[in-house]
């Protein structure tokens, strides 16, 4: 399993600032998720967040999975949890990667993003972090363009 370099990391000291960010942005995501109307928008960002919510459920359970297994001594394990680790970081990643389309769709996005930035932060850091940034910008000056 990837995980990231916390020496070479440079987005330790954003981290509460992106927080602060992602919650303020955030705020009424929960109820926009679950809103059959938002969806009815047809931004496309409602797609990848539930595909990335199934990829890592999966990808929790192979994990649980490689433990049990390496408690009894089976020399598979090492390799049981690799291709949900590769489906949850390639699902990560076309989320981050989706603009979202409407401010319903920009919430929603934002509020899965600090839903992972709070159970697990270096998911989150190194190429993502600007990768996310530029996202946003880009979600950002189409809102305001339809505004």
């Amino acid at each position: 399993m990837a995980q990231v370099d916390s020496e070479n990391s440079t987005a330790s000291n954003v981290i509460p600032m992106r927080r602060r960010f992602l919650s303020t942005a955030a705020g009424g995501a929960a109820l926009t998720l679950a809103s059959p109307s938002a969806r009815a928008a047809g931004d496309p960002v409602f797609a990848p967040i539930e595909a990335h919510r199934r990829a890592r459920a999966a990808h929790l359970a192979a994990i649980t999975e490689q433990g049990r297994l390496e408690e009894i001594g089976d020399r598979s394990a090492d390799d049981i949890a690799e291709a949900a680790c590769h489906a949850d970081s390639d699902t990560l990643d076309e989320l981050i990667e989706t603009v979202p389309l409407t401010f319903a769709g920009l919430q929603a996005w934002a509020a899965y993003l600090d839903e992972i930035g709070n159970t697990e932060s270096w998911m989150l850091e190194g190429y993502r972090a600007p990768e996310m940034v530029a996202t946003l910008v880009v979600a950002l000056e189409n809102l305001a363009v339809t505004s």
